[in-house]
Order: structure tokens, then sequence, then C-alpha cells
């Protein structure tokens, strides 16, 4: 356990925006930090970061906390784990009990997935560097491929003996229990026999890290010609590792991409390290498996400019076309890299001083449109049938892109390269974007008649699509009353117990609590309830205000998701000052004495009139109804007290509004 006063000092060491900027990229607005939120597939960014408060917040799928609860979500720590990331990165020392490998194995499973596969990276890298077979073989192998011991280092590469159960045997003898190990995958078990064997042996190693630069899974390359072996062999999907969602090489990539604010994309593990060693730092792999929209959204986080760097021979070329419709369905700009064929990134970077290598990567990267049409109409030649399906196949690439405007660049730039007519080109385009509305159409409507079938369904419950809760936007205004205004000092009028109005003073969060409980008013919304309870019990046990970061830190998600939406409230509508300077609007300080006594007075008398109305609606449904005489009596009483009341209100209110 690590102490509570270290992780205060973590805590207020945290800078939110530095954190949050290592896995996204990150735009000054106003006082906060917006980009488009890691947690789901966006194109306008809705997630902020405000580093005054240390919350972040997705406006668009509710997402919200600080940067723990960042870190959790995002890189699947733990708790403790996510504070020793944070210790580390600034420097924090803190004391805790080194666990033993029995309290390793009664871990939770993601949490022992991440050990061993930390503890297997190390391992195999310290063979591949001190132990014999994998300096002569391993090593070897390395050097073959002119990487440097700098390199190796810094990628963490490593070696898997031969032996059956060498790197399991190990693991086992330092507490990591064998169902981890298996599930981790980099142990397998043989159903028939219940034997054990290392899934990477005589292989070199290539670990695979998530973006903050975990290990979370290998891919392991035989050094044999044996056909009877696959080639490459990955570790398979597991609680922490999903390949379709990693991009090899991003965690050393990321700042030198956002800083260029261009990523190369290549297909090869080798290939990535082979570029970086030849100083281009901004390049990442998808490790030889199909691109998926997954790792376009993570590459989108950095920089919305890519460059594809595929073999030169049909393979290649198809790759090519594949990922070149799906970065611009994602608002991406393309670029594309043709090696001659035969030489892949790796080879030909190897073959090539750094100097010639970079000026060949920039000089050769032609803009998608300029690549596939040329390399079609090479194909074509002077066949009308093969040049009508090449216009079709580029329209096809063009009808991908979002955005009209640059749509009709592209088709600017297709018609000179094709030497047809815009109009005619446009014409054909507008067509191909029309069936693919109509299809989009087709598919949403079904979705509409599965939603309406499935409503239907006596079986399947309604979801209420009405806020259950009446008085919810006023009970929410209270809320952000405490928030955001808690110790300030406000002057209120109250009566004393001589029945004489006085003005006095009050913390505002004590006049708001105390005011609400003494008109014993109860919120429908127990996430507000439970908001009110604890500063109520904060402040009448403890004399003090509760840390916003008992919220902000809160397991309850509905909780903490509320909270962080209210704190960045205010943030979000901002008055630009041009009010003022342009149109000679003045705008009134939101932290003006009388401001602030107003709004609470009037936030208070809101929640009032709303909660007497609900109960007058209630009495008057009641009325409807037969009743005995003396429940009769009793309910026309409340309702002529309460229509006494609501009249007072709407005096004080209108008083507030002149």
């Amino acid at each position: 356990m690590i102490k509570q006063e270290d992780i205060q000092k973590i805590l207020d060491a945290t800078d939110i925006a530095d954190v949050i900027g290592q896995f996204v990229k990150l735009r000054k607005r106003g006082a906060n930090y917006i980009g488009l939120c890691p947690f789901h597939n966006e194109k306008t960014p809705s997630f902020n970061v405000n580093s005054a408060r240390g919350i972040f917040k997705c406006f668009g799928c509710g997402e919200g906390g600080d940067a723990v609860r960042f870190l959790m979500k995002h890189e699947h720590f733990t708790y403790p784990e996510a504070l020793r990331f944070l210790a580390a990165r600034y420097g924090i020392p803190i004391e805790e009990e080194q666990a033993s490998p029995e309290a390793l194995a009664m871990q939770s499973e993601r949490d022992a997935v991440f050990h061993v596969n930390e503890f297997a990276q190390k391992y195999f890298h310290q063979i591949l560097l001190t132990d014999s077979e994998g300096i002569q073989i391993g090593m070897s192998y390395f050097r073959e491929r002119d990487l440097t011991e700098e390199t190796v280092k810094q990628w963490g590469l490593g070696y898997c003996k031969e032996k059956w159960t060498d790197f399991t045997d190990y693991a086992l003898s330092q507490g990591y229990s064998i169902d981890v190990l298996v599930k981790s995958g980099l142990t397998i078990e043989k159903e028939e026999t219940g034997k054990h064997y290392d899934r990477f042996r005589g292989r070199v190693i290539f670990p695979i890290y998530s973006v903050s630069g975990r290990p979370i899974g290998f891919t392991g390359r035989i050094l044999t010609s044996d056909k009877s072996k696959a080639k490459y062999v990955n570790s398979p999907e597991s609680i922490i590792y999903s390949k379709g969602k990693v991009l090899f090489g991003l965690h050393l990539a990321k700042t030198h991409i956002a800083k260029q604010d261009l990523c190369y994309l290549v297909e090869g593990n080798m290939d990535a390290v082979m570029m970086s060693q030849q100083g281009v730092k901004n390049v990442v792999a998808t490790s030889g498996t199909a691109l998926t929209e997954d790792q376009i959204r993570l590459l989108k986080r950095y920089s919305s400019n890519v460059t594809i760097l595929y073999d030169g021979d049909a393979a290649g070329i198809h790759a090519a076309f594949r990922a070149i419709d799906m970065f611009l369905a994602n608002g991406l700009k393309v670029r594309i890299v043709l090696f001659p064929d035969g030489d892949d990134p790796d080879s030909f970077a190897r073959k090539h001083t750094q100097a010639d290598f970079q000026r060949y990567i920039t000089e050769e990267a032609h803009d998608f449109i300029i690549f596939k049409t040329n390399l079609l109409l090479a194909d074509a030649k002077d066949d009308p049938v093969k040049r009508a399906s090449l216009i079709k196949e580029i329209l096809l690439s063009i009808s991908k892109i979002p955005d009209l405007i640059e749509r009709t660049t592209y088709i600017q730039q297709c018609s000179s390269i094709l030497a047809m007519k815009e109009e005619v080109l446009a014409k054909e385009l507008a067509k191909i974007l029309r069936q693919k509305q109509f299809k989009d159409f087709k598919e949403t409507e079904q979705e509409v008649v599965n939603t309406q079938e499935q409503i239907s369904d006596p079986h399947v419950a309604r979801q209420e699509i009405e806020n259950p809760y009446p008085d919810n936007n006023q009970e929410r205004s209270i809320i952000e009353l405490l928030l955001n205004y808690s110790n300030i000092i406000t002057r209120q009028d109250v009566i004393t117990e001589e029945d004489k109005l006085e003005t006095q003073t009050f913390m505002t969060a004590s006049y708001v609590i105390s005011d609400i409980k003494n008109e014993g008013i109860a919120f429908d919304n127990p996430i507000y309830q439970s908001i009110i309870d604890i500063y109520h019990d904060y402040i009448t046990k403890n004399n003090a205000l509760p840390d916003l970061n008992l919220f902000i830190a809160s397991e309850n998600e509905t909780l903490r998701k509320e909270i962080t939406a209210l704190l960045f409230e205010n943030e979000k509508y901002a008055v630009s000052p041009l009010w003022h300077e342009r149109y000679n609007i003045n705008i009134p300080d939101r932290l003006d004495p009388d401001v602030v006594d107003r709004h609470i007075k009037q936030t208070l008398l809101y929640l009032k009139w709303h909660k007497l109305e609900q109960r007058k609606t209630s009495i008057q449904a009641q009325l409807q109804t037969p009743q005995p005489e003396e429940d009769m009596r009793r309910l026309l009483s409340e309702f002529g007290f309460l229509v006494d009341c609501l009249r007072i209100i709407r005096k004080e209110l209108n008083n507030i509004a002149k």
C-alpha cells in the first residue's frame, strides 16, 4: 500500500495536461486543452482537460476524472500502478512494501498478466545480452541485420532459448503461476497431455509495448529455414493485448509524430526498428497484420498526416490501396512511398546512408491520387475498358473523403492527370456519393426497424427516454453552487430568533446546506443527494469542506462523470472579452459579491419553487379522486398553503430579476 501522504504529494505534483498529452494530441483553447477522445471514435474534439482543476472530461462519451483515473482507463493500470507511474514521472519517492511472489499470484488477472509480461521482456533481453546461446544466435542475427547495440537496448529486443521450457521453468521458480503464464500467451499448454512449453522458444523477440511503454505482448521470429514452422509467432489476444488496437513502436514515436505532425507507417517490426535507427523516429508498424480502424484512431490522436511505406510488390501495392481508403474515410491526409521491387524499408535502409534514405522517403512520397492514378494508368495503357475501371477506382477513393473542399480539389487534380473534364468526373462522383448515401440510409432505416421491433417485443423492457427526476435541473444547479462557490463568503437575509430580518455573512456551502436541511428538502436524483450528504457530514462533523478529489477520483462512475461535467460547465461556456471590446456589452463578473449573492438566493428559490410545484401537482391529482372528508380537508389546507408559498417565492424571484 502507498502511504496517504505520498498519494497527496503525487497528486499535487501531477500536471494532468502533461500526463494526458503523452497519449492524446492536445491543443490550447481558452483555459482548457482539447483533443480527440481516446475512449470513443469522434471526428470533432470533445475531450477537455483543465490543468487548474486537474480534471478531464469528454462531452461526447461522458468519461471524466483525474490523471489517475485516465491512466486506469487508458492504460488498464490498477490504482496503485497509476500512482507509481505518476510518482516515477515526477520523481516523487514513495514507501511501500515489496510484493512477494505469493502476493503476485493473488493479484488480479490483468495485473498479473502485466507483471509477467514485464518480467518476460526483461528476461528475454538479458538472455540476448548475457547468455552464450543468446549472444551466439540472437545477437548475431541482429548484428547481421545491422542493428547497433544501442538500438537493441532502446527497443528492449530479446531472445528465447531453444530449450522447450527454459522461460516457463524460470518464471515458475520466481513465483508466477502456470495459469498466468498460459493466459499471457507466453506458455502453451497441450490439451492432450497437459504439458507446457515456451511459445517463443528458439526465436528472437520483439516486445510490443503499450503507448505508455509497458510490455503487453511479443513477436518472435524464427532463425532457421524450417518451412514447417511459422516465420513469425505473435502473442495471442489477452486481457491486456489486442493486436488490432496496438501500433508497434508508438511508445517511442508518439512525441516525434506530434512534433513533426507526420507519421510513417510500415508493415514489419524490423522496418520500424531500422528506420528509427536511420534517424526516422516518427515511425510505427502494423506488425504485419492488416490495418484496422482502431489503429487509425490511435494514430490520429497524434497527427492527421500519414505516409505509408510498403513493399513495391503486388501484395504491398494491394495493402497500400486498402490503407489509403481507410485513412481517407477517417479524415487523414495520405502520401505513399513504394520501394523498388524486392526491397522493403528495412533492406532499403541498410543499402543506403542515413541521409540518402531520408532523402528518398521525402522525395518519393506521393499524394495518394497521383500514386494511384499513375499506377493504374500504367496498367490500363490504351485499353478503354480498363481506363473506365481505373476512373471509377480513383473516384471511389475520393468518395471516402468526408470534406467537400478536399474532394473538389482532388477532382481538379484527377481531371488534369486523366485529361478529362471536371464536370464529367464530378457527375460520376456525385452518383457514387448518392449510392453510398442511399446505402447508409437503408442501413440506418433497418437499424430503426430493428430497434422498433425490439421495443414492441413485450419481453424486452423499454428504456426511459425522459429524465426520471422532474427537478433534475434545479438540483443540478445546487450542486454547481457547491462545486464552484463553496468557500466564497455570501451575504444573505435571514430571520433571527427574534423574528427580525437581518443580513448575515456565511460560507456559501454552509448556507446552502443548512437552508436545504432546514427546509427538509430531499433530492430526487440519488447522485445529487449523496453529494449533499457528503457536504453536510464534512461541515457538521469536521467543520471543513470535502476535497474535490473525493468526487473526481470516486469509484462511483456516475458520480465521477457528473462531477467532472459540472466542473467544466463554467469553463465550457465562458464569455468572450470581445463582447465588451467590440460591442460595448458589459458582462458581470461571476465572482462579484453581489452577483454571487443573487445567484445563490435565486438558485435556492427555484429549487423550492419546483419542489413545491411538484407537491402541488401531486395534491391536485389526489383531489380529483374520492377522498375521506378528513383527508379532503387536509389536502385542501395543504394546497392553499402551497399556493401562498409559491406566491411569496414568485414575488422574491421578481424582485431579484429587477
